[in-house]
């Protein structure tokens, strides 16, 4: 986020697009609203192939593309600065927003309600999930990565969305466990031009690191070159910070990265998203 047009913006005033099409084998298309956030997905007829869950505004199209014989599934939140923030903190413009603590909501969300329906029909689970967000939702994807216990999760499979009629002999609620998810729902996370300058942030991490529970196993961190050129006295640590959460994770003996890109934080959404998922699914 930044004071200025070259600089970090706030999630409402960026909006990134977060959507992909994906150039998996035999890919099923299907769209849905549930508990609030819009997800579309398209999943990969590969059995076991990696599933990708694309945080942000979905878009039908989009130059952004996972490889072949993976599963896409873009998830879209009404407001970021409620959905994507992990605790509440203070407004970092005098005209932008405060920011709520609905992370927790949207995570739980995703797990016992998004992955059920999007991965449904698949035949086997999938090798590994990855989580991956740009700005605000970047900020998400590392806190839920490092929110992760590393023991096996019980994931409900039958979930039926908002919009979906019940049938018979499916389960309309989360709570149908499914035990052979990974370790950890997401076993790799992306920041892209993450909000790496939010309050508390680096204790956060360093307390679940240091808990030796996380299960995470790669983490993409990014930056433009210029977002941390802000007289905003919070935001203008967001480089530093980032670096230090690259070198933190990698000591955890996650593999992690910290790539900088030219330019500000709009430049280049697409080509900066493809980057990380070069580099995240591979």
């Amino acid at each position: 986020m930044s004071a200025t047009p070259d600089t970090h913006p706030t999630a409402a005033a960026s909006r990134p697009v977060a959507a992909a099409m994906p150039r998996s084998a035999n890919p099923v298309a299907r769209k849905t609203t549930i508990s609030g956030l819009f997800v579309h997905a398209q999943m990969s007829s590969v059995a076991g192939a990696p599933v990708v869950y694309l945080l942000g505004d979905v878009a039908d199209h989009s130059s952004v593309q996972v490889p072949e014989g993976v599963s896409l599934v873009n998830v879209g939140v009404d407001l970021w600065e409620e959905n994507f923030s992990p605790w509440c903190a203070p407004r970092v413009f005098a005209k932008g927003p405060n920011f709520g603590d609905g992370a927790q909501k949207t995570l739980d969300t995703l797990i016992n309600q998004v992955i059920p329906w999007a991965e449904s029909e698949l035949t086997e689970p999938p090798a590994y999930r990855v989580l991956v967000g740009y700005s605000l939702a970047g900020l998400f994807s590392l806190w839920a990565g490092v929110s992760q216990p590393a023991t096996p999760q019980q994931v409900a499979r039958g979930y039926q969305p908002d919009d979906a009629p019940s049938q018979p002999g499916v389960s309309s609620q989360p709570g149908a466990p499914h035990v052979d998810a990974p370790v950890a729902t997401f076993q790799r996370v992306g920041a892209v031009s993450g909000s790496f300058w939010f309050p508390s942030l680096l204790d956060y991490v360093d307390q679940q690191l240091s808990g030796g529970a996380v299960g995470l196993t790669h983490a993409y961190l990014s930056l433009g070159d210029r977002e941390a050129r802000t007289p905003n006295p919070q935001i203008m640590h967001v480089r530093e910070n980032a670096e230090l959460l690259a070198s933190e994770l990698e000591n955890a003996g996650i593999t992690s990265t910290f790539e900088l890109n030219r330019g500000n934080h709009f430049q280049n959404v697409e080509g900066r998203m493809q980057k990380a998922l070069n580099w995240l699914v591979k």
